[in-house]
């Protein structure tokens, strides 16, 4: 039995090298004690090499040899290696290129006129049966953002108009710092804001800094000369009674641009209506007025602005005439060449301007600011807008009139009668103009918008070129901008006038109550059982509009359709281009804009390899491998498809 020690007797023995003990603790007594067992030498382990030992060793000259050879092998061992990691990294294929997209790069635009999108207001003229105003609004918005994100597949909301005003289209702004009460309040703008950065959306707004309203507190402070508001428009002495006024300049909606004021006993110019005169942007005033807006927006999220008839910002500071055109009479806008109301330098100065402002909210990735304006000039003052520091130029692929291309143009026209017609023209235009555009800058392809015709109805509303121009705009290098309902063919409402007929409610059912359940600001379109999102999201109604276009944005997202290169082939109807990124599968479009089938062998014409995938057919079942050599292709009118393929 083991020998007990109290453990409080101090324990000062030498314990001897053939013994070890072995302590414990014993339970069940007052005191503790430590219980130490001795062991015999028989269990006495290995304790290693004793330092006599250990040199004699160390002196052996065979030991010496195997040390030395161990560490010549090791040593070749290491260079080895070091040799084969060095080639791997030098011979290995190096990771693809990858561009610094920023985030208006990656999604396609959704445009909204606020008051026709969802209304959400809860008043009713009877509560039982009816909700809302009949007007959209902000809470509405937001109501659908799940339907924008998941359905639309779109990550950047562009808002029209939502300044209080006193026009129906929300530009005769009365304050550029408050939001109109019909479209709700300030507190609505911010949860709104709130929502969209938690499902990692972005909001750009309209920016309007060439007028104001006639019942803005600037305008009447400058009626009355009130101090330094006195020259915040432009005026001049006039005498319209004498048909005298200061020059032959004539406003875009028709009649002179010059109104005469019974107040101030002087006229005011107004590019547009005349309850919306021009801003005096020669004033250093009224431009940091414009900066201190820009920033009020800016401190409450905005990610960007769409600068709103940029190109009629300044206008000739000594009031010349414009030149008449041979032949014409002088009594309409369209009679004279605008030289002086029209992209005038300083347009581009103040823009650069305002692209600082928004440059000094740029703090990290990701928070970047885009600036945005709408061309409708040449290739030069396009270009030009871009030098300025413009973020985002948006054209449009279809003309508003239908006709075909004048020289210069930056637009991709299609006639309204048959787009047969101008394919050769279309894919002309996109190679000689578009192709080098984009390889530098961002374009933003857009059909239209709330002042032009419905993409629906410049085609006849023919649901199968809808989708054969849908492809296009979505497989094109530059940022789609979608206006809402086009992605289901809403069409131009037939007896309103324009610009309402554009503006018609969005149709979301059948029933026609998906955007208000009571009494409408606006008809709605009487089409509206038929194309809706409610029907169109339907089971097994995966060629539909709107499936359709969701496919679409969803293959814009692969890498070849954010930067690659495009490359453009035509044969007579039918309209090819690739687009191919290094280092990753490229994409062969085809759309055929004519009235018959063709068949074509699309390996022979773009050189493309022979094995392809169909990822997308906006009438057939995809996602299909086949080979080009074995053989041609048919494709139906009005038809798309895109072949996926890896280089060879």
């Amino acid at each position: 039995m083991a020998d007990k020690v109290d453990v409080n007797t101090p324990l000062n023995a030498k314990i001897a090298e053939e013994l070890y003990f072995k302590a414990q603790f014993e339970n069940g007594s007052e005191e503790p004690h430590v219980a130490i067992e001795c062991g015999s030498g028989d269990d006495v382990s290995f304790t290693g090499l004793g330092k006599e030992e250990l040199m004699k060793y160390a002196d052996d000259p065979f030991w010496k040899k195997v040390r030395l050879i161990l560490l010549i092998v090791f040593w070749i061992g290491w260079t080895i290696m070091l040799v084969a990691a060095i080639f791997i990294i030098v011979l290995a294929p190096k990771c693809p290129y990858r561009p610094d997209l920023k985030w208006y790069d990656k999604s396609t635009v959704y445009e909204i006129f606020p008051k026709s999108f969802q209304d959400s207001n809860p008043k009713a003229k009877k509560a039982d049966t009816k909700t809302g105003d009949g007007v959209g609004d902000i809470k509405g918005i937001q109501d659908r953002l799940k339907y924008l994100k998941d359905v639309a597949k779109s990550k950047i909301l562009y808002i029209n108009s939502l300044y209080e005003s006193k026009d129906e289209d929300r530009l005769a702004i009365t304050s550029h710092v408050r939001i109109d009460p019909l479209f709700g309040t300030m507190e609505d703008f911010d949860m709104l804001r709130k929502v969209t950065k938690k499902l990692e959306m972005r909001l750009i707004m309209d920016f309007i800094p060439n007028h104001t309203g006639k019942m803005n507190k600037w305008f009447k402070k400058s009626q009355m000369k009130d101090g330094v508001y006195t020259d915040y428009y432009i005026w001049a002495t006039c005498e319209p009674n004498n048909n005298t006024y200061p020059n032959n300049w004539m406003s875009v909606k028709g009649g002179r641009a010059w109104k005469y004021d019974d107040t101030r006993k002087e006229c005011y110019f107004h590019q547009l209506e005349s309850d919306k005169p021009d801003l005096n942007l020669r004033n250093a005033d009224v431009r940091q007025e414009l900066e201190s807006i820009l920033r009020f927006w800016l401190d409450r999220g905005v990610d960007g602005f769409h600068v709103q008839n940029a190109q009629y910002l300044y206008e000739d500071e000594n009031l010349g005439d414009e030149t008449l055109i041979t032949g014409k009479t002088g009594d309409n806008y369209t009679d004279f060449e605008h030289n002086q109301t029209m992209n005038h330098p300083e347009n581009l100065k103040i823009l650069q301007g305002w692209k600082n402002v928004l440059e000094s909210y740029n703090t990290k990735p990701g928070r970047e600011k885009a600036l945005i304006v709408t061309a409708k000039d040449d290739l030069n003052t396009t270009m030009e807008y871009f030098d300025a520091g413009v973020t985002i130029v948006r054209v449009s692929p279809l003309s508003d009139s239908g006709a075909s291309f004048a020289e210069g143009s930056v637009s991709l026209a299609v006639s309204n009668a048959s787009l047969a017609v101008s394919n050769a023209s279309l894919a002309e235009r996109m190679e000689t103009k578009l192709k080098d555009l984009i390889s530098f800058n961002r374009i933003g392809l857009m059909y239209s918008d709330k002042d032009s015709s419905r993409l629906a109805s410049r085609v006849d509303v023919n649901p199968e070129q809808i989708k054969a121009l849908l492809t296009l705009q979505a497989t094109l290098p530059g940022v789609p901008f979608n206006y809402y309902g086009n992605e289901i063919g809403m069409t131009d409402h037939p007896t309103l006038s324009a610009p309402n007929k554009y503006r018609t409610p969005m149709q979301w059912n059948f029933k026609g109550t998906g955007f208000s359940k009571n009494t409408l600001w606006l008809e709605r379109n009487a089409n509206y059982r038929e194309f809706n999102v409610e029907t169109e999201k339907a089971h097994q109604n995966d060629y539909s509009t709107l499936m359709v276009y969701k496919r679409l944005q969803e293959l814009r997202g692969n890498e070849s359709f954010q930067w690659g290169k495009m490359s453009v082939n035509r044969t007579g109807n039918l309209l090819m281009f690739t687009r191919k990124a290094d280092g990753f599968p490229g994409y062969l479009v085809a759309i055929n804009l004519g009235t018959s089938k063709v068949t074509e062998s699309f390996h022979a014409t773009t050189r493309i390899p022979k094995e392809v995938k169909v990822v997308f057919h906006t009438h057939k079942d995809d996602n299909i491998a086949i080979s080009l050599s074995d053989t041609s292709y048919i494709l139906d009118p009005s038809h798309a498809v895109v072949f996926k393929y890896n280089s060879e």
